[in-house]
């Protein structure tokens, strides 16, 4: 939808910090007992590819580094760090889901790989790992986010748009209903916007407050 009223939902406030650069003595491949073999690594990429186009691919050595990383932070620290991106991959399932939501084509098919790859238990890392189990699909929430991040803030708004106000009719109506209250939201921002620019521009008071919900 990505009306204008709508910011995009922020990427993440503290980005995994996974190194870029790519070293070429760099071969450290185990994670614990899991050993990360090119052709699992490869397959990440290519799907890493299919989800975000542009985005450069990881290393096995670059993931070994997060994860030795993940597991220096106390668990508590970093089932938080991993929880946050699958809240965020949750949103996307959730879209999918709904048959109020329309998602474009492509769109579709881009959330529709991304919640296979989640749901799969033996992938890049094997979730049963303990405390990094979950880390290739957090990474790839993380780095593809950036595909999804404007259609879940607005999905997410029509969410509650539709818990609190309840529009009748089909889903179409009820999605009218609130890209309806939207451009009225908008409208409001930006009277106010226009009354507070005319006070500084003569320099007179403000008329009674007006009210944006």
């Amino acid at each position: 939808m990505n009306l204008p009223l709508h910011a995009e939902t922020p990427l993440f406030p503290s980005p995994l910090p996974l190194d870029l650069r790519h070293e070429a003595f760099a071969r450290r491949r185990r994670i614990g007992d899991v050993e990360l073999s090119d052709a699992a690594v490869d397959d990440f990429n290519a799907l890493l590819a299919r989800l975000a186009p542009g985005t450069a691919p990881v290393s096995a050595d670059q993931i070994v580094t997060l994860a030795r990383w993940l597991q220096s932070l106390p668990a508590e620290r970093a089932a938080a760090i991993v929880g946050e991106r699958l809240r965020r991959a949750a949103r996307v399932r959730d879209m999918l889901a709904d048959t109020d939501w329309i998602l474009d084509g492509n769109l579709r098919e881009r959330a529709r790989l991304l919640v296979d790859y989640l749901q799969r238990v033996d992938d890049l890392i094997p979730d049963d790992q303990p405390q990094v189990g979950h880390l290739d699909d957090a990474l790839l929430v993380e780095l593809s986010w950036r595909q999804f991040a404007a259609e879940a803030t607005d999905f997410g708004d029509f969410c509650r748009f539709r818990a609190l106000e309840r529009p009748r009719g089909d889903g179409r109506a009820r999605v009218a209903a609130w890209e309806a209250a939207c451009v009225a939201e908008l409208a409001l921002l930006q009277q106010r916007r226009d009354v507070r620019a005319h006070r500084y521009a003569t320099g007179g008071d403000l008329p009674e407050r007006i009210r944006v919900r």
